[in-house]
């Protein structure tokens, strides 16, 4: 109480000079009632949380050791932590409604600022989860040119934190800076032809570009000068059928989903043809419809498949590691259903080993993660706070 009493007084001594200054009556006591409606809400907002048991989800299954563990899932700002500002907006302006993802095609992750950039065709523009803030939000193309509605199909950031956001129907790259400002983009036109995912070598300061109708992955700089190219249509080594992802390897190899060929290529930094892994199939670990590729701080290979609705770890040799997911869709269950998925599409992992996966016909990010040798925890209900 003593406690309550010392963190209340502050508040009654304004209210008393608002009282005095206020000459109508009724206004003195519209103004009493919004502060202390105000005071109620922070206390309500301050109250202890409730702590319940959390089941913990784990891949791959015992007796493995656990190699990935599920962290949640994000459709809209109200799978975000309500923060006293959030409180107070809503308290001001009443509901929070939902503000969701329809149709995620791509995510990115900023790990220093705390946020997940989604590319969602949709709602015609790139979602943004502020994690650190509470917030979320669209991105805004306003000094681009282009319209506010746009078709963002892949996204990549640089050491810098730049995104960039390839609209490939105007065969454009626009990229924005880490305080979500346009500030130039790269023109594609007259190189691509159907440019479909793009990445960032950050170390080497290169951006890729693969190219589904001319079999091609184009390397540029930073800004947008072509360095060379590599690839051709066809099935044997170095040619393409369709490469829909890239992803970068610890050492700078060019590892690339070659969809219709249902297989994973990796090139040496120069273009150059290293090796290949993968086939067609149904069995656990072989490829139906490859959608993207990444590579974790131990350089294992992930490979999202959209028709098995599954994810797929590999080692640089090509080996299998394990699996995870299944097909599941929210909506007819209104189940969480960690690691289940619906046409997953994009994959992001970040430096603290995060791994964010668009589960586009779910209509959210589901966010995993990676466990390396030194840091396999003890499978124990968590305890986690409910307010």
């Amino acid at each position: 109480m003593k406690k309550l009493l010392t963190f209340i007084q502050p508040f009654l001594g304004l209210t008393n000079r608002i009282n005095a200054s206020v000459k109508s009556s009724s206004a003195q006591i519209r103004s009493s009632l919004v502060l202390y409606l105000f005071i109620a809400g922070i206390i309500a907002g301050c109250a202890p949380a409730v702590v319940t048991v959390q089941e913990r989800y784990f891949w791959p299954s015992p007796p493995n050791p656990p190699r990935i563990e599920w962290l949640g899932a994000y459709h809209s700002q109200l799978d975000l932590k309500m923060t006293l500002s959030r409180r107070i907006k809503v308290f001001i302006a009443g509901e929070d409604a939902p503000f969701p993802l329809k149709k995620a095609a791509d995510v990115r992750v900023d790990a220093v600022a705390d946020k997940i950039y989604v590319a969602d065709t949709e709602l015609g523009g790139v979602y943004v989860f502020d994690l650190r803030n509470s917030e979320s939000r669209m991105l805004s193309a306003v000094g681009s040119g282009f319209p506010q509605q746009i078709t963002p199909v892949s996204l990549a950031l640089d050491k810098g934190r730049n995104l960039y956001v390839l609209e490939s129907r105007r065969l454009k790259i626009l990229v924005f800076d880490a305080s979500e400002r346009y500030v130039r983009a790269i023109d594609l036109n007259g190189i691509c032809k159907r440019p479909v995912a793009i990445v960032i070598d950050k170390s080497r300061e290169r951006l890729y570009v693969a190219d589904v109708n001319l079999n091609k992955i184009f390397a540029f700089d930073l800004n947008g000068v072509q360095l060379f190219s590599f690839g051709s249509a066809g099935d044997g080594e170095g040619a393409f059928n369709k490469p829909v992802s890239i992803a970068i390897g610890s050492n700078g190899d060019i590892i690339i989903a070659d969809a219709f060929n249902a297989r994973i290529q990796i090139f040496k930094e120069s273009g150059v043809f290293r090796s290949q892994f993968g086939k067609r199939g149904d069995s656990v670990g072989n490829f139906q419809l490859i959608k993207s590729v990444a590579v974790d701080q131990d350089d294992n290979i992930y490979v999202v498949d959209g028709l098995s609705h599954s994810v797929s770890i590999f080692n640089l040799q090509g080996e299998l590691l394990f699996s995870l997911g299944g097909f599941y869709l929210v909506s007819t269950s209104g189940k969480l259903a960690p690691g289940g998925f619906s046409l997953p599409t994009g994959i992001d992992i970040d430096a603290r080993g995060r791994i964010f996966i668009a589960d586009q016909l779910n209509a959210r990010i589901q966010s995993f993660q990676y466990i390396s040798d030194s840091k396999v925890p003890s499978i124990e209900p968590a305890p986690q706070q409910v307010k």
